[in-house]
């Protein structure tokens, strides 16, 4: 039988799927699973956030970063202003950090993570419905995908715009089964967040995770059902999840 999880902690009680009962569809995140966009970004808040008096140790701003991975930006203006205030320029140190974020995308480029163009058209071939989950505004994330030649993979895209809550509440993965109209026990999710765990598990989806900057806790580990070191290393579980023979 394939187990995904059942985590007491979380108060999730999933059913488990048998091998016949294969998954019918496959969720991504992006930042950080399907792009190497964390370098950027990373650098771009701390660049904005300098330029408006903010300035702090390289060591002091990577376990501050460490919070915003995987988190909607309503969540990062809260952090921020409970750390520095109500009078936190939030909207200004945003605004800067997308502009000087996204000149330095269209200069440099993108990289596609390794793995992640072959498997979406592994998938996509063997009918396997798409959907994307991302934290990142609909617009930037249009950019990005049809910038890469993979937007036309995605049945739907379902962005932290189109729901109450952000990870790791499960709404955006959700809201993905119901326009998909695929039941959540049949829906398989790659994440590369602790939050988007959480949330993927949560939602009572079997979880794949590709840590990007941090391992994982043994706690996250024990909600993904596979922790896999890239996305190459995901056709080796298509027939095992969809039924996908790859020869």
């Amino acid at each position: 039988m394939l187990y995904c999880i059942n985590d007491e902690r979380l108060n999730v009680s999933l059913e488990v799927p048998k091998m016949s009962q294969h998954f019918k569809a496959a969720i991504f995140d992006m930042d950080g699973l399907l792009f190497d966009t964390e370098s950027i970004a990373r650098w771009a808040w701390k660049k904005a956030l300098e330029n408006h008096g903010y300035g702090m140790s390289d060591n002091f701003f990577n376990d501050l970063y460490k919070e915003f991975i995987g988190r909607d930006l309503s969540w990062r203006e809260k952090f921020l202003k409970r750390r520095y205030g109500a009078s936190f320029p939030f909207e200004s140190v945003k605004a800067e950090r997308i502009k000087i974020g996204d000149d330095r995308e269209m200069q440099e480029g993108l990289p596609i993570k390794p793995g992640a163009l072959e498997l979406l058209n592994q998938l996509s071939a063997f009918g396997v419905i798409l959907g994307l989950a991302t934290g990142t505004s609909l617009i930037r994330t249009t950019r990005r995908l049809m910038n890469a030649g993979i937007y036309q993979n995605f049945a739907t895209i379902v962005t932290s715009e189109n729901v109450a809550q952000g990870k790791p509440a499960p709404d955006i993965f959700l809201e993905v089964s119901r326009r998909i109209d695929v039941a959540p026990q049949e829906c398989v999710v790659f994440e590369d967040s602790f939050v988007g765990v959480e949330a993927a598990s949560s939602a009572r989806m079997c979880t794949i995770m590709v840590p990007d900057l941090e391992q994982p806790s043994a706690q996250i580990r024990s909600l993904a059902y596979k922790v896999l070191d890239s996305l190459e290393q995901a056709s080796e579980l298509l027939e095992e999840l969809f039924g996908v023979k790859i020869k």
